[in-house]
């Protein structure tokens, strides 16, 4: 079984998000269930997408990787779709920042962001 754990300031951005996509919350528990066998540390399976999850980067502590956030009904493009930053180490998941391009996010920024908030965890 998987252990997933949220940031203290990821918590704090996806309030936001939740009041602006009412799905954002079914979308958030959907992406936990796919962690649960994509990551799983005996029995992995690919059940994400190639072309929708990317390994940012990886160490001797940890993988650092970033999601697109299917959300149904949310009105916005997929192109537009929140992106999840995450670190994964052995059984544990730890969802580290998001952001969407909706409000023009910087890739770079939001890696680095990503990397300091994993050194929380690892």
């Amino acid at each position: 079984m998987i252990d997933i754990q949220y940031h203290t300031a990821f918590e704090k951005d996806i309030v936001a998000l939740r009041r602006r996509f009412s799905k954002f919350q079914e979308a958030l528990e959907i992406l936990e269930r796919l962690c649960q066998d994509q990551f799983h540390p005996t029995e992995a399976r690919q059940v994400i997408a190639p072309g929708k999850i990317h390994r940012i980067s990886q160490n001797d502590a940890y993988t650092l990787w970033k999601v697109e956030l299917v959300v149904p009904k949310s009105g916005i493009k997929p192109n537009q779709y929140p992106r999840m930053w995450f670190a994964v180490k052995g059984a544990i998941v730890v969802f580290l920042c998001v952001a969407t391009h909706a409000d023009n996010y910087s890739d770079d920024e939001m890696n680095r962001v990503a990397a300091s908030r994993a050194t929380d965890f690892f």
